[in-house]
């Protein structure tokens, strides 16, 4: 099913969302494939027309995710229950079938906008606002709702130009965006971005916080001050290194002169340092008329000398990791040789940072995972740059946001091998170690990371990697190519899908449990015994390999109080030879098996695990065979007793002929003995 979704041809996928008809979510609302609305297209999927099937008044409209990432779908009753106009309106979500992919989808409904979007594009140029209009119509509902989102604990993470639409043609108020359709910053360019989360990939930003809310909300200002992007001619790679070099402010800003009272916004809110950077408390007394200490922006500590890599020179500690993570074989000897050390101690006059970089060096040993050398130049990167992400084979990602670059890479199919060796070789906790800030929320991050590596050094069925990234995702669908297309979120979920799967299945004799569908049950279902999952590898016996397919999956059934499959019951009856099998008698193994398949059509697995692993019904028959069995002992040694007698063919005749010799010579006596008595008689 998921085959078939992502190699759909785009003339199929057309003509079907031409001809579909409205997807009901629920009982509420219909969504309508045949009318797309690419004006309010997300990061996180298409947007389409809806209509309310209760209330005519609103006017929804619903955003499809792709499915090649993890929508947040563990925030959406938080963001549902706010009301607050100036974030776009949650009324509805879940997971729909959707014609267009032929696969289901998890997908959102909002409350349509009356205006456009603020920007269509980062690359358009709009008439510049004002400072009054950006106080009145920005600054202000903003304060107030990133101050509501940050009372519940949560970050929006899509906070950028062309994520702000009029809220209605009148009053030209402004409402933002939905954030909630893609990862925390997965759709935002590294523009709107700190420097530390711009140098990671998309899907491993992590959670973030309100202080990178609030620098995205200092670089918007800065764009609807000027009315265009003034840094669009950079690519994001260059504009990461001016921004490195430079600080945030003076990368975007240049030699610009912003008003004096906005201009003090936008500079307290691009200070690189989280810590010094503006707060919700410093917009309200800003917005109440005091004015703040200005900012300085913070010049990143620069050598006396540059290190030489790779024919560029070096000045800072920051720009030589990120050089270094992306040559890591070319790192290797100046750090091998000390060239390095000697640099840092030197030119940067930084011993802490050299005896860091030492002990990086040394611990990248005692792990395991991967090569040597991608091992220690990470570790030698983390110990340079204790804030940036962990950088490893080209994967740049956040402790924090490991979990869903893994989920990602497994969504698109990709390998995530890469991510697997960060966790092995316990990267995350060498990035907690160089922090010069600890965190309380650092220690049950390290204790996720060691229980997750535990998983990951065992290979059975419902461990390893796949156990590992539905652990580590509590929101993660079932990825097994049995039911992929058919995003499965809970185990009730599965198994429904797992019974719809069975109507197309070709190979009658393909297991329904494979290494995913094991995984996701062992970390969503964690009621079922451990034990039965290390029954399921396929050097096992079948005969416990099937029951133990059969107890998981109707315990599963059972306690989740999933209605009838009998799609399912059947595929699990085309698998159970070896438990009928069992059953010595023929006539049993008929009758056993016409009772499995009856129980199959009302669904339940239960039914059927009684029937084919029945101890009672075992214990008759084993009683009943043996007694079988001594019978035919006893048959066996009468016939084998007759077999020898006739095998003895001499004996027989030498014994036979004595008794007809006997029996002769008697009869010839007696003929003898009355003839003589007679002859003297007469």
């Amino acid at each position: 099913m998921a085959a078939d979704a992502q190699t759909t041809p785009a003339g199929e996928r057309a003509a079907a969302t031409v001809n579909a008809e409205p997807v009901k979510l629920g009982e509420r609302y219909e969504i309508m494939p045949s009318t797309p609305l690419p004006l309010l297209t997300s990061p996180g999927g298409n947007a389409y027309a809806a209509r309310s099937l209760r209330d005519k008044r609103i006017e929804p409209f619903a955003i499809i995710c792709s499915g090649a990432t993890l929508p947040r779908s563990e925030v959406v009753s938080t963001f549902a229950n706010m009301d607050n106009t100036t974030m776009m309106r949650l009324l509805d979500w879940g997971v729909i079938d959707w014609p267009p992919d032929k696969a289901r989808r998890y997908c959102f409904l909002f409350e349509k906008p009356s205006g456009r979007r603020l920007m269509n594009a980062l690359t358009d140029s709009i008439e510049p606002m004002p400072e009054d209009q950006l106080t009145r119509l920005l600054i202000q509902p903003l304060v107030g709702a990133l101050r509501e989102l940050s009372s519940r604990g949560v970050v929006h993470g899509a906070i950028r130009p062309n994520n702000i639409y009029y809220r209605d043609l009148t009053s030209g108020s402004l409402m933002l965006g939905e954030g909630m359709s893609v990862p925390i910053g997965y759709g935002q360019p590294a523009l709107f971005e700190t420097v530390e989360r711009g140098m990671a990939n998309p899907a491993g930003r992590g959670q973030g916080s309100i202080a990178d809310d609030l620098y995205a909300l200092g670089v918007t200002l800065l764009v609807l001050l000027l009315g265009r992007n003034s840094v669009a001619h950079l690519d994001e790679d260059t504009l990461m290194q001016a921004k490195i070099e430079r600080g945030s402010y003076p990368a975007l800003v240049g030699q610009m002169r912003l008003p004096l009272g906005i201009g003090e916004v936008i500079r307290g809110l691009l200070v690189d340092d989280p810590k010094q950077r503006w707060t919700l408390n410093d917009l309200d007394l800003w917005l109440s008329g005091r004015r703040l200490s200005p900012k300085q922006p913070q010049i990143p500590r620069r050598g006396s000398r540059p290190l030489e890599f790779q024919g560029q020179e070096y000045w800072h500690c920051r720009t030589v990791a990120r050089a270094f993570a992306r040559a890591p074989a070319a790192a290797m000897p100046l750090i091998e040789t000390g060239e390095l050390d000697k640099w840092l101690r030197r030119s940067m006059s930084d011993d802490a940072r050299a005896e860091a970089v030492a002990n990086a060096v040394q611990s990248a040993s005692s792990t395991k995972g991967g090569s040597v050398t991608d091992r220690l130049v990470s570790r030698v990167c983390m110990a340079l740059d204790p804030t940036a992400p962990i950088r490893y084979r080209g994967k740049s990602m956040m402790p924090d946001g490991v979990a869903v670059a893994l989920a990602e890479a497994f969504l698109r199919n990709e390998s995530p091998q890469a991510v697997a060796e960060v966790i092995a070789n316990q990267l995350p906790g060498f990035w907690v170690s160089v922090q010069s800030d600890f965190r309380p929320e650092y220690v049950p991050m390290v204790h996720a990371f060691d229980q997750l590596r535990t998983y990951l050094d065992r290979s059975a069925h419902g461990l390893g990697l796949e156990r590992v990234v539905y652990e580590a995702n509590a929101t993660m669908p079932c990825v097994s190519p049995l039911v992929f297309g058919y995003y499965p979120l809970t185990p009730i979920d599965l198994l429904r899908a797992l019974d719809w799967a069975a109507t197309s299945l070709t190979d009658r004799k393909r297991e329904p449990i494979d290494r995913h569908v094991a995984s996701f049950l062992a970390a969503r279902h964690k009621r079922t015994e451990e034990v039965l999952y290390t029954q399921l590898s396929p050097s096992n016996d079948p005969l416990r390999r099937v029951i133990a397919m059969l107890t998981i999956l109707s315990d599963v059934q059972t306690r989740t109080g999933a209605e009838g499959l009998p799609n399912l019951c059947s595929w699990i009856v085309n698998l159970l030879d070896p438990a009928f099998r069992r059953f010595h008698s023929r006539a049993q193994q008929v009758e056993v098996r016409k009772a499995a398949e009856n129980a199959a059509h009302a669904g339940k697995l239960a039914a059927i695990l009684k029937i084919v692993d029945d101890p009672e019904a075992l214990r008759r028959d084993k009683a009943e065979f043996e007694a079988a069995q001594i019978s035919y002992r006893e048959a066996d040694a009468e016939i084998d007793k007759l077999r020898q007698m006739i095998a003895d063919r001499d004996g027989i005749i030498e014994s036979s002929g004595r008794q007809v010799a006997a029996i002769a010579s008697s009869l010839v006596s007696t003929i003898l003995v009355a003839g003589i008595i007679l002859y003297f008689a007469l």
